[in-house]
């Protein structure tokens, strides 16, 4: 059986509000998405799983700088964006199938 990939834990900070404040205008970051997380917790796979009339599980990553956000449906529909290319190492690559199929089946879990 295969280890899960999906991380369903919320990232801890790394930075005070105040720290992150201080680098934001208007409580945005200047111009671009500032995570407030580790690398690790980049790197990895996060879910959330959001119930109600719209239910699915939201999947973000970072691969190679680039923030992937993948949201899968029942059925399974999957939905793929980022904010520019991806690259994604051959591990990587090889988890995209594993992780759809674990939110997919957190779904039908429901």
């Amino acid at each position: 059986m295969t280890q899960p990939v999906l991380m369903w834990d919320k990232p801890a900070k790394v930075m005070t509000t105040g720290e992150w404040q201080a680098i934001s205008a208007d409580s945005a970051p200047p111009g671009v998405y500032v995570p407030d997380m580790s690398e690790a917790d980049q790197a990895a796979w996060k879910a959330k799983a959001v119930r109600g009339k719209d239910s699915r599980v939201e999947i973000r990553k970072t691969a190679a700088g680039t923030q992937v956000l993948i949201i899968v449906r029942p059925g399974p529909a999957v939905r793929m964006s980022m904010n520019g290319p991806a690259e994604f190492t051959a591990r990587e690559w090889h988890e995209l199938g594993q992780v759809v199929a674990e939110a997919a089946s957190a779904l039908s879990a429901q």
